[in-house]
Order: C-alpha cells, then structure tokens, then sequence
C-alpha cells in the first residue's frame, strides 16, 4: 500500500512537470483555454443567478444562497479540472473505445494509479479551481455564513463526496465502451456534460419523482444544491445540523456510486481481456 501510494505520487509530480512544460512552451494557447473556461462558466452562472433575481422562490433559496452554490458548484468543476482532465481520466471512454487502453495496462504501474494520476493538470486545470474558491468565499459572505475550519473541513468533505460521484457517473456510463466501442466512444463527454449544465439549477422547489431522479440515478442534485443546502445549515446552526439523516445522504451515496462504478469497470475489463478492442486494424488504431 505504501509503495503504491509513493508512485501515485511519483506520477503526480511528473504529469504536474509535463503541465507546467506546456504553459511554459505554449502560454498563448493557455490563455486561450483560460478565456474561453471563464466566458463558459459565467454564462452558466449568469443564467441561474438572473431566474433567482427575476422570479421569486424561483429556487427555494435567497439570491446569496444560491450565488454561494454556484460557488461550489465551479469549484467542483475546478476539481474536475485540475486532477481528472484529459481522455484517460475524465473522458475513459474514449481510450476504451479507441483500443487504447492497451497503452495503460503495459505500464510497468497499477492501472488504477495511472488512470488517477493522468489527468492530473495543476497549472493549466487551476484557475477554474480559483475562481470556485473565490466565488464560493464570496457567496458565503454574502449569505451571512461564516468562514472557519469547521466549515472549510466540512466544506473539503462535501467537494469529495461530490467529485467522486461525478466520476464514479462517468465511469459507470464510460463501462459500456467496453461492449460496444464505437458507439459509446464519447459517452463520457454526455456524462460530463450533464453534470456542467444541470447541477447549476436548485432543486429546493421542485418536489415528486423528478427530485428523487436527480438525487439517485442522474445524481447532479449531489454534486451542488445539497451539499450546499447542508453548509448553509451547518453554518447557521452548527453542528445540530452536521447530524440530520439527510446531512448522512451524500457521503452514503458516493460510496455506493464508487462501488457500483469499481464492480462494473471491473467486469467490463474481464470482458476487455478477453475479447479485445474490434477497433484495431492493419493500418492502426484510433
């Protein structure tokens, strides 16, 4: 276990030289990224900040309250960003789909610590991570909550929860890549996507089965509007409202989705090694 840990280290800090490399060698076209990610996510975040503004109880919270997900939810996507970025990782599906996860499982490395640590991007994934943070302090202030270690941990402990359901989702979409490569080649993208453009939106009003369809199956209601609910409570009421049984939900659900998605990635690779990728031919592979 220690000498794995030590090589998912030794990875990190060698994708984190490659990234910095990449700035270093092409900065224009990081700026480039960077403008582009900004304009993206303030387009996202202008459109529900405007419904909360314009129609009331539009979400169940205040203006404040639901800047401050908004917050979280960009600092989500800035985890995202910094340590799962790239087709190995955060778009899996392609390199299965492609044929090429063969590249992975020669590597004289754990599979799991080379697909954890390749999209590992510090330099070029991080202003998106700031912004969240900023965004996040912001909304806070203005919300009235207060900013202290028990909020920052309990913070921390939310983000993770979140961003492991997030790839456990794409993982667990992704597994189909496995049983039919061409057509599921970009189903990671879908996935992805569906997080960045609904978890934005508060669920607070919206009651019956939709609600629960997006608190379980298409879990984006996990990924920002409760864990935020659970801070705005925590901040309000302090450790009263740490230990509720809806506070319990997410932490639970991030670990059935992450067993879920392990169970699944790890029968479609018995199915991998036996049968192959069609995709390769006499002239290559995608």
């Amino acid at each position: 276990m220690v000498d794995n840990f030590k090589i998912l280290i030794r990875l990190y800090r060698q994708y984190a030289k490659m990234d910095l490399l990449w700035f270093l060698r092409d900065t224009r076209y990081f700026f480039i990224q960077l403008v582009s990610d900004v304009v993206s996510g303030g387009c996202t975040i202008a459109g529900v900040c405007l419904l909360s503004a314009n129609f009331k109880n539009f979400s169940g919270m205040t203006q404040n309250e639901v800047l401050f997900m908004m917050g979280y939810a960009l600092f989500i996507d800035g985890i995202f960003m910094v340590f799962f970025m790239g087709n190995n990782t955060g778009m899996v599906s392609r390199i299965i789909g492609r044929g090429q996860l063969d590249h992975i499982m020669i590597q004289p490395v754990p599979l799991w610590a080379e697909l954890l640590a390749q999209g590992f991007s510090p330099v070029s994934g991080s202003p998106i991570m700031i912004f969240g943070i900023g965004l996040t302090a912001y909304g806070a202030i203005r919300a009235g909550l207060p900013i202290n270690a028990f909020t920052i941990l309990l913070f921390l402990f939310y983000s993770i929860c979140s961003i492991v359901i997030v790839m456990s989702f794409i993982y667990l979409i992704s597994c189909s890549a496995f049983y039919a490569p061409a057509a599921a080649e970009e189903i990671a993208g879908v996935g992805k996507e569906l997080f960045s453009s609904l978890k934005t939106y508060p669920l607070g009003n919206m009651k019956g089965f939709q609600k629960h369809i997006f608190l379980s199956l298409i879990p984006v209601g996990l990924c920002a509007w409760l864990p935020s609910t659970l801070l705005i409570k925590a901040g309000k009421y302090g450790l009263e409202a740490v230990f509720v049984p809806e506070a319990f939900y997410l932490p639970i659900a991030a670990a059935i989705f992450s067993f879920i998605a392990i169970i699944t990635f790890k029968k479609g690779m018995n199915y991998y090694e036996t049968y192959g990728s069609p995709r390769y031919s006499g002239f290559g592979h995608r």
